[in-house]
């Protein structure tokens, strides 16, 4: 799979910030629902993350072929839904996928009115096989390069909106690991809820992706995971960020 095509269907990948701001955070939001879009891919995720049709169009053509080998093994799954130690699945560009860690989340706070609960927490494995598989992961993680193994978390959760009104998320400032490692969307992290808009007294479901160096040798066991500030509809702030993390742990 030649570079350029790569390009072409990251190209518009990159949405942090809101609708209703203006310049270049504008322009980081869109981008950043579309790379948030493309790592659900990664992640052979179905949650709500990916809601672009135009990124779901892009991807359609990149289809790597799982050797008949693999599929034979009892421990592949192939709708990517990992539930236990060693399954694995591969990704539409090359990756192999496997359940190293699933953590039962209970980790919920509510700040504002906006309550944000874990409901799924998973640490992969990854193995590209493929050159394109390197070069997805590693514009996807904004990283020079990824290794050909390298680990990941992959962490559903909930915002409910029990404010009034309708709410935009600026999404996930930041995520600390226990071991010192800080990721942001900027850099080794991407996350699907900001820009999203929820209505009063509802609920939605969002995935966040995220490069865990070091893994194998010196793994990480707690995530702390930082939200941005709630807006509304029009772009103005109506709620500071959190005053704290909220505490994921992957072991």
């Amino acid at each position: 799979m030649k570079k350029y095509q790569v390009s072409l269907a990251l190209g518009t990948i990159l949405i942090l910030g809101l609708a209703g701001c203006h310049g270049n955070k504008q322009s980081n939001q869109h981008q950043n629902k579309e790379k948030a879009a493309m790592s659900t891919k990664m992640a052979n995720d179905d949650s709500s993350a990916s809601e672009s049709s135009s990124t779901s169009s892009s991807l359609t053509h990149y289809k790597y072929k799982v050797p008949k080998s693999e599929k034979q093994n009892r421990d592949y799954v192939a709708d990517g839904h990992l539930t236990n130690k060693h399954q694995f699945s591969y990704d539409r560009f090359g990756t192999k996928q496997q359940l190293a860690k699933k953590a039962t989340p209970s980790s919920t706070f509510n700040s504002d009115k906006v309550t944000y609960r874990i409901l799924n927490v998973r640490v992969l494995k990854n193995s590209a096989k493929t050159s394109a598989a390197k070069q997805a992961a590693s514009q996807v993680l904004n990283l020079s390069s990824v290794p050909d193994t390298y680990y990941t978390f992959v962490i559903n959760y909930e915002v409910t909106n029990q404010q009034q009104q309708t709410i935009a998320l600026n999404g996930v400032s930041s995520v600390k690991t226990n071991q010192g490692q800080t990721l942001q969307t900027s850099n080794q992290l991407t996350d699907s809820s900001a820009g999203s808009q929820i209505p009063a007294g509802k609920s939605r479901q969002f995935v966040m992706n995220g490069y865990l160096y070091h893994y194998d040798k010196d793994p990480a066991s707690n995530l702390a995971i930082n939200f941005g500030p709630i807006f509304d509809t029009k772009g103005t702030k109506i709620a500071s960020a959190p005053s704290h993390a909220l505490q994921v742990t992957l072991s």
